[in-house]
C-alpha cells in the first residue's frame, strides 16, 4: 500500500480525523477500505453507531477511494454527499469500503458503504461528489 496522508499525523492531529480513530486497511486504485473501533463517544443515545460518525465514514471511504497516490499533494474536498441509512450499527467495529466511480478533469464521484462485520450486515451507503484541490 503507497503512502498516504494518513500515515502522517502531522497532518491531522488534533482533527476530526484524529477523534474519529479509523485505520486505513486496504488502499490501492479506485478502492479503500477502512476500520474503526467504535467508542461510547461514537453512539448515539440509544447505543447505536451515531448518524454523522456513518455520514462521517462514507465520505471519507469515498474521499479517500479517488486520492489514490495523489493524497499528499491534493486534498479532496466534498461537493456533494447523499447518504441512505438502512440498518442500525451495533457491533464494536465498523468497516468502511470506498469504490472510485468516474473521474473528470475537476471531479470524482464515489460510493461508499457501512458494514457491521459482526453481522454481515450492510449498515448504510453513499455516494459523493469530490474536487481535488492542492494542498496548500
Amino acid at each position: 500500500m503507497p503512502s498516504s496522508i494518513l500515515d502522517n499525523p502531522t497532518l491531522y492531529e488534533g482533527t476530526y480525523l484524529e477523534f474519529l480513530g479509523f485505520k486505513l486497511i486496504a488502499w490501492k486504485e479506485g478502492y479503500t477500505k477502512l476500520e474503526m473501533r467504535v467508542r461510547g463517544e461514537h453512539r448515539n443515545t440509544v447505543g447505536y453507531l451515531h448518524g454523522g460518525v456513518i455520514a462521517s465514514l462514507l465520505d471519507i471511504a469515498g474521499a479517500v477511494a479517488g486520492s489514490f497516490g495523489v493524497s499528499e499533494e491534493f486534498v479532496s474536498v466534498t461537493i456533494n454527499l447523499n447518504c441512505n441509512y438502512m440498518s442500525p450499527h451495533k457491533a464494536k467495529m465498523v468497516i468502511a469500503e470506498g469504490e472510485l466511480i468516474r473521474r473528470t478533469n475537476s471531479l470524482f464521484f464515489a460510493q461508499a458503504k457501512i458494514w457491521d462485520p459482526e453481522n454481515s450486515r450492510l449498515c448504510a451507503t453513499a455516494t459523493g461528489t469530490y474536487k481535488k484541490k492542492p494542498r496548500e
